[in-house]
């Protein structure tokens, strides 16, 4: 039988950062078009209403769907693979699966509402008119919970176990 190993913070953090960055898509197509010059202001900012108005949800769901699919991956890379596993592992999984997702909200905010809203007026983006001063300390405090979140259940864990 397979002993349980710690658990890795690189992947953890790794998923939860592209995942956050994947439901920010949305906001940073059109930052990126102005930016290589492929298209004006006002159509980028036209498409941003539209992306992020429209399909908001579209890119939020491929981020869940991607983070479900990545720690999928994480735990048959680490030994866990059958139903029965599974059920032996039940905490493990919960705790790295809540990590995750509370870092990956936190990355989500911070980069969605704060980075590129800011990016977005840098280039020129009438994005000025959007109260986005809630998103740091909002993003700060998930993300604090998310350490904190990390440091007592793998930290304090790896402390107690062989």
């Amino acid at each position: 039988m397979k002993t349980a190993q710690r658990a890795d913070g690189k992947p953890v953090l790794l998923i939860s950062a592209l995942a956050g960055v994947i439901g920010g898509l949305c906001c940073v197509t059109p930052i990126v078009l102005v930016l290589l010059g492929l298209s004006t202001i006002s159509a980028a900012a036209g498409l941003g209403n539209v992306l992020y108005g429209d399909y908001r949800w579209a890119f939020r769901g491929a981020a869940l769907a991607f983070l479900a699919l990545a720690l999928i991956v994480y735990f048959r890379k680490r030994g866990i693979c059958t139903l029965d596993q599974v059920r032996r592992e039940r905490n493990r999984i919960i705790n790295t699966s809540l990590v995750v997702v509370t870092f990956a909200v936190g990355i989500y905010i911070f980069w969605t509402y704060f980075a590129v809203h800011y990016w977005g007026i840098a280039v020129g983006l009438p994005w000025a008119q959007y109260d986005e001063s809630w998103a740091l300390p909002a993003a700060a405090i998930v993300l604090g919970f998310a350490l904190l979140l990390y440091l007592l259940l793998f930290r304090v864990h790896r402390k107690v176990s062989p």
